[in-house]
């Protein structure tokens, strides 16, 4: 994505403040992050879920864009173009288990 900026506030801007602010200026972006935690029917977090994520256009026609695993709480975070006329199908499958 290239619309990512990091901030990092040192310890010297607390100094004798409860409250510390900063500026964060960005330019806009024609991707989103998508997000998201899968659970299992306990409301237990899955690690190595695998994600498949398609897009789907107007004309319900579909383009598999591939795959994320989850991270050992559940999550999973992957970057899509930003277009009204596209729809994205996420489909989640147990982890994939080792021979």
């Amino acid at each position: 994505m290239s619309g990512y900026t990091e901030l990092i506030i040192s310890p010297d801007k607390f100094n004798n403040r409860n409250v510390a602010q900063a500026v964060i200026t960005m330019e806009a972006s024609c991707e989103v992050l998508l997000t998201g935690t899968v659970l299992n029917p306990q409301c237990q977090a899955i690690e190595g879920a695998v994600v498949r994520i398609t897009e789907v256009n107007i004309l319900k026609e579909k383009t598999l864009l591939g795959y994320v695993l989850t991270n050992q709480f559940g999550e999973f975070a992957v970057s899509v173009l930003k277009n009204p006329q596209i729809d994205y199908q996420l489909d989640m499958f147990e982890p994939v288990q080792s021979i």
